[in-house]
């Protein structure tokens, strides 16, 4: 059962060493606990108390704010060869075995990029299906958020009504969406484009791709995204490199600055040449030209 952005978990059936089966569940923490109805021990398995897994999300959440990306692992064997056919069946009565923590380090040129995007006067809004300390830990890291910034997870936005989301864009403050999906994303896009922001979003998977098109600028991964991405989005990224969008974020610019330069010098010169000749026409001729056809 693949991994769902909703449920935030996946699931496989595997064959254990003696022929039976092992239902194996990956995922957030906090969304495979709500499966798991034991804990793996020295002996065996044990019950899985309310304060057991108040020390399992403890441990997850401090190991989050390293930075580091966590995952529990879960699993249950089947007393019967049949493999269940739906997940709801598979996903339950689970044992805990374990948390996994993973890190996942941003590229070196990714805080300098950041900073030039601070510089430029353009904001970074954190919208992410991970754990929000990870999130806030990482973006502390690369300089995206320098105070303590907010972090709205998933279920809190799915309960905030637009017009609340609109007032928490309005605010100004440094924003991290944490275990978002991706109706979330499109929600975002759609609240920043209502308070006139022009929207750059980058994105990789299939299920992103409503997002990507609904931004102003729809930016997807040339080499780790999907077909789908890449044809919803405006702009493909070739090195899949943050620091490459601030590069065509400048050179936009410099291109924009030398249309209008021109265009300013095409008014400044054009009209004091222009003007003398209709002076001259409407006058007839009663006041000569300034300037000759050749001048």
């Amino acid at each position: 059962f693949h991994f769902d952005p909703a449920l935030r978990v996946m699931t496989t059936v595997d064959a254990a060493g003696d022929g039976a089966l092992v239902i194996t569940t990956k995922g957030a923490p906090e969304d495979v606990l709500d499966r798991c109805a034991s804990v793996a021990e020295a002996g065996g398995a044990g019950e899985l108390t309310g304060e057991d897994r108040a020390d399992v999300l403890a441990h997850a959440d401090a190991l989050a704010e390293r930075g580091l990306r966590v995952l529990a692992v879960a699993e249950r064997p089947l007393r019967s060869s049949a493999v269940p056919d739906s997940r709801e069946e598979a996903e339950r009565e689970l044992r805990l075995t374990g948390l996994v923590a993973l890190v996942d380090p941003p590229r070196a040129d990714v805080a300098g990029a950041v900073a030039r995007c601070h510089e430029a006067g353009i904001p970074i809004i954190v919208v992410t299906g991970d754990n929000g300390r990870t999130a806030r830990a990482i973006a502390r890291e690369v300089g995206i958020v320098r105070g303590d910034p907010r972090i709205v997870s998933g279920p809190e936005l799915d309960r905030m009504p637009d017009a609340e989301l609109d007032a928490t864009m309005r605010e100004g403050r440094e924003l991290i969406f944490a275990r978002s999906s991706p109706e979330a994303k499109l929600r975002i896009a759609d609240a920043l484009r209502a308070e006139g922001h022009v929207v750059a979003m980058t994105r990789d998977g299939v299920n992103h791709a409503p997002a990507l098109r609904r931004a102003d600028i729809g930016l997807a991964m040339g080499l780790s995204g999907t077909e789908v991405a890449r044809e919803a989005a405006t702009m493909v990224l070739t090195d899949d490199a943050f620091s490459t969008i601030v590069a065509a974020v400048e050179e936009g610019r410099r291109v924009f600055d030398n249309v209008r330069k021109f265009v300013l010098y095409i008014f400044a010169h054009a009209m004091p040449e222009v003007i003398p000749f209709l002076v001259f026409a409407l006058s007839g001729g009663a006041v000569p030209l300034p300037l000759t056809v050749m001048q």
